[in-house]
């Protein structure tokens, strides 16, 4: 045997440690890299502030569904609706299933004029209430969703010294239920967001920002192929739309 022959296992034996050495750094680096990196990515998320001194409780009645499929779970994305409500700074909501059963008690199947919208805002004790219409629905790649909702208020109800007694209410036979004088709604919002739309994404890509789980693969995109939460983003979007035009009427409004 040579004496090449007789170095080369020794060279193989005092080469393996100082392989593995370097190989467990390197996934010590790795592991304490991407700790890192998550670590650095969690931001805190946008948040909406309601435009009064005082906060607010508000209701959402169940949205109409206008959009051409019968696919769509009204209920659910009201429900989403309810939940960016509440997270408005200066603003609660109540559960939507009081909601229902503050319409069952007025024989409402649904809230379809301003004078049905002022008896709600008085069977539940609220500030105001959230009135809209899904007006476009479509889960598939790319998600698309469009909302229209109106804002009902104490404030835009005439002052009435009628007294309203809930237990009269009789919608079947189109029994008076309260004072003549309508509300009107005093901001409303609408859009439709198509994710084939670029404008949509930037919006989007802003919305996850501090939102997107860490431990998904997805990352941002996640929001692309679940459903309810694009819901939620066009929800928060939706709302943000809705304070800023009701933020600009208060502005306009005149000194009382």
């Amino acid at each position: 045997m040579t004496s090449a022959q007789t170095m080369q296992p020794n060279e193989h034996r005092s080469g393996h440690p100082l392989v593995l050495g370097l190989t467990a750094l390197l996934i010590l680096a790795i592991g304490f890299g991407c700790q890192n990196r998550h670590q650095g990515r969690l931001e805190r998320p946008s948040s909406l502030l309601a435009p009064y001194d005082t906060p607010q409780l508000w209701a959402i009645a169940p949205l109409a569904n206008e959009s051409g499929t019968t696919a769509v779970d009204r209920m659910t994305i009201t429900d989403l609706l309810s939940e960016q409500l509440q997270q408005v700074d200066g603003v609660n909501t109540i559960p939507v299933n009081r909601v229902l059963l503050a319409m069952q008690r007025l024989g409402l199947n649904a809230v379809t004029t301003p004078q049905d919208a002022r008896n709600l805002i008085v069977v539940l004790g609220v500030d105001g209430l959230v009135v809209g219409t899904i007006t476009a629905w479509d889960p598939y790649q790319p998600p698309k969703l469009g909302l229209a909702v109106q804002l009902f208020t104490t404030a835009s109800m005439p002052a009435t010294n009628a007294a309203f007694d809930p237990n009269t209410a009789r919608r079947a036979t189109g029994e008076t239920v309260s004072n003549p004088s309508t509300a009107a709604p005093i901001a409303q919002a609408a859009g439709i967001w198509d994710a084939s739309n670029h404008q949509t994404l930037a919006s989007l890509k802003s919305f996850t920002r501090g939102r997107t789980r860490l431990d998904s693969a997805y990352g941002p995109d996640l929001y692309l192929v679940d459903m309810d939460l694009y819901t939620q983003f066009v929800a928060h979007r939706l709302v943000e739309k809705l304070l800023r035009n009701e933020h600009s009427r208060l502005v306009a409004a005149p000194e009382p």
